[in-house]
């Protein structure tokens, strides 16, 4: 995070104006500058901006990143934003990190199409886009898919709470020629198992196999059947 001195600043405003996300407050005639933090990417425009060496950086905690190991043995990386933080990207990337690169690893995005995702689904062989029968979901959904043809990635869609809505979801991924690799009814069941912190997989039997199939479509439209991420 940069810290300003303002003893040794000029108030030339060069910071202000090389700042992307409008974080430096800048009122010259007032000589009043200041770094609004909550806004702050920390990416060091400002700093590499200011030629009085007004600019210094001080550290700040983003987040916490915590690994634990679940009852089947598999390792779960969590990636925690302090509350009030703007950007989870830097807390996302050391998550990542933690992860490593050794076996099949499913990272969680964020929903949207803003960084947190890119971030996210930045090096993923394979990206499975969950959406539902619904306008909304389907408004999500193109918006998602777009970004990801702009990124190069291959994906596919499970489409939750099946059953609902309409068939206008269905319509996009064959217009598309997206494929389509699961589909999970609407069942109440399933929202009061995650919320006790249950998985759907000990309940339904049925869930199982429905995950295994998936993992095996992905491998067939991932083509190399080398999928990671």
């Amino acid at each position: 995070m940069p810290v300003i001195n303002k003893d040794a600043c000029t108030f030339c405003g060069r910071c202000s104006g090389w700042c992307n996300y409008n974080a430096i407050f800048y009122v010259p005639s007032a000589h009043i500058i200041e770094v609004i933090e909550n806004l702050c990417h920390g990416c060091g425009a400002c700093s590499f901006a200011c030629d009085a060496g007004a600019i210094t950086e001080k550290p700040v905690v983003l987040g916490s990143v915590s690994t634990f190991r679940t009852e089947r043995g598999s390792t779960l990386v969590e990636a925690r934003m302090r509350v009030n933080e703007m950007s989870p990207v830097r807390v996302i990337k050391a998550a990542i990190k933690e992860a490593g690169e050794e076996g099949t690893i499913i990272l969680d995005a964020p929903p949207g199409t803003s960084c947190p995702f890119i971030q996210t689904v930045d090096k993923a062989d394979y990206v499975i886009l969950v959406t539902e029968p619904t306008p909304f979901g389907l408004s999500d959904l193109r918006q998602s898919y777009e970004t990801l043809k702009s990124m190069d990635r291959l994906c596919g869609v499970i489409i939750n709470r099946a059953g609902i809505g309409d068939n206008k979801v269905k319509e996009y991924l064959d217009r598309e020629k997206i494929p389509l690799l699961a589909e999970i009814k609407f069942d109440p069941a399933i929202a009061h198992t995650y919320s006790e912190g249950g998985l759907v997989t000990d309940r339904y039997p049925g869930m199982e196999k429905l995950f295994t199939d998936l993992a095996e479509k992905i491998k067939d439209n991932n083509g190399t059947g080398s999928n990671k991420r």
